[in-house]
């Protein structure tokens, strides 16, 4: 096998293990937070939905990462195994700080990094379209996890049945989670796999399978530190709580979803906690909430500067 593939293959099951381990907090790390599920559960139920969303529904949020930002023909095999390099290498710092960041953000950052290294010309009006999808999406996944909070609390109150009750609050986890889940896996799984697709190197489908795959094992080996972080240290989460803010999130990631726009979903869950934290007047960590959106802002910038970096260490060595 070509030593190219061996290393886009590489790169490709790294970046997914990031995503794995950083993101999937934001399928399920409110449900783990609120006591609701616990970490196993949490992490084989990601596994199941992602595969499921990464393979129906992934092939737009590719084909925006992949050809969308850089045109055809530039983004070779070689460009995509830097750019995702450049991604994974900020996730995995930021994954030990116990940081949610956006591997959105640095994917794209990435693939910006490299069309800029190769004088490419960058589609601006693609790349305004998502930046303004990250700004809105966790103002969004926060009204609308305030509106479900509202409604799930008045139909709470009216159930006498406390078996019913604790019935309820485990379906809501898991129908929330998995939900986020299934949106994990056509936005995010594609936010890894779009580069390699827009290379011509792999179809959408068989992308998004093995994608899900290397996203469901860092989920299970490295999550926990990020999931920690969602479901406990911005907050304090009830089950209701952790319902509408997974919920809100999730219709937030699939209206980017119709529209193809590779959004954050650590940054639409963290919208959802801080919505909800408010209303129910557990009010929210204001110094954790500044180390995120500092993570947010520096994401794409570290990530664009990284990929620079690899393409002249590449290109001093004859990799490109």
């Amino acid at each position: 096998m070509d030593g190219l593939v061996i290393a886009a293959i590489a790169v490709a099951f790294y970046i997914a293990w990031n995503i794995g381990s950083n993101d999937s907090a934001n399928a399920m790390g409110t449900a783990v937070g609120a006591g609701i599920l616990s970490f196993r559960q949490a992490t084989l139920t990601i596994a199941i939905f992602v595969l499921m969303g990464a393979y129906l529904k992934g092939y737009k949020v590719m084909k925006t990462v992949g050809k969308g930002i850089v045109p055809e023909g530039y983004l070779t095999m070689e460009m995509a195994v830097i750019a995702l390099l450049a991604a994974g290498v900020w996730v995995t710092i930021a994954t030990v700080k116990g940081l949610p960041v956006s591997t959105t953000q640095a994917i794209v950052g990435g693939v910006i990094g490299v069309g800029l290294a190769v004088d490419a010309p960058i589609n601006w009006y693609t790349l305004v379209k998502i930046a303004s999808a990250w700004v809105v999406s966790p103002i969004l996944s926060g009204i609308l996890a305030i509106i479900l909070y509202k409604f799930y609390s008045k139909v709470i109150s009216s159930i006498k049945s406390v078996s019913t009750i604790e019935a309820l609050y485990k379906a809501l986890a898991i129908l929330g989670g998995s939900y986020m889940a299934f949106n994990f896996g056509t936005n995010e799984v594609a936010n890894a796999s779009g580069p390699l697709v827009g290379a011509g190197f792999v179809e959408p489908k068989i992308a998004g399978i093995f994608g899900a795959i290397a996203l469901s094992i860092g989920a299970l080996t490295f999550s926990y530190a990020v999931m920690h972080t969602v479901g406990k240290k911005i907050t304090a989460l009830g089950p209701i709580s952790a319902f509408a803010a997974q919920f809100g999130s999730a219709i937030a990631v699939s209206l980017a979803n119709i529209f193809g726009l590779p959004v954050s979903s650590s940054q639409s869950i963290v919208g959802g906690v801080i919505g909800v934290g408010l209303i129910a007047g557990e009010g929210v960590d204001k110094s954790v909430i500044k180390d995120i959106v500092f993570g947010w802002v520096a994401t794409p910038l570290t990530a664009i500067f990284i990929a620079l970096g690899i393409f002249k260490a590449f290109s001093l060595v004859g990799l490109v």
